[in-house]
């Protein structure tokens, strides 16, 4: 018998973990040759449609609950809850067959919220940026290397729509 087949490490099922996807990476950036006009001030929303049915399907399908766990840190006095809003409207949890907005997400156990908050956590990620000196024998060019991760790594545990993971990576990668 094969020991590693009938004792696996992790326990087989849906459960999407957001630390298993590469975050987006901006590219490195030549600080000689930057222009504040290569990027735009204000990013417009893409890929919600042209239609008013569109528009709505958008709205109901950020609306839908998805549990989710959010990951312990292993920094010291870890927060034990995340503060989560939306618009102005603090995040909501099913407890107890009802909704109820509380402004934040426990860390550590499963909770069943909006995927709307859940996109809040997925866009939230931490930059470092380090410069770097390339040396020429005439000149020398200064660099911006950025590097992204997930501020808030968690894992799905359960999704009822077949695009929510898809919807979710995408989201992960994106700079």
């Amino acid at each position: 018998m094969n020991h590693a087949k009938n004792n696996p490490v992790n326990k087989p099922g849906k459960e999407f973990d957001t630390s298993d996807v590469k975050v987006g990476q901006r590219e490195s950036r030549n600080l000689d040759e930057y222009d504040n006009d290569d990027e735009p001030l204000i990013a417009l929303a893409e890929g919600i449609g042209d239609s008013r049915a569109e528009y709505n399907a958008a709205l109901a399908f950020m609306e839908e609950p998805v549990t989710i766990r959010i990951s312990k840190s292993s920094e010291k006095k870890a927060p034990n809850v995340m503060q989560c809003w939306v618009n102005g409207k603090g995040a909501e949890q099913f407890v107890n067959g009802k909704w109820m907005v509380c402004g934040w997400l426990p860390v550590g156990v499963p909770v069943t919220t909006r995927r709307k908050y859940v996109e809040v956590l997925a866009r939230a990620k931490f930059e470092t940026v380090s410069t770097r000196v390339v040396k020429h024998e005439d000149h020398e060019e200064n660099f911006a290397d950025r590097t992204a991760g997930g501020k808030y790594p968690f894992s799905v545990l359960n999704d009822s729509n077949p695009r929510g993971v898809e919807w979710l990576s995408t989201i992960i990668q994106e700079q």
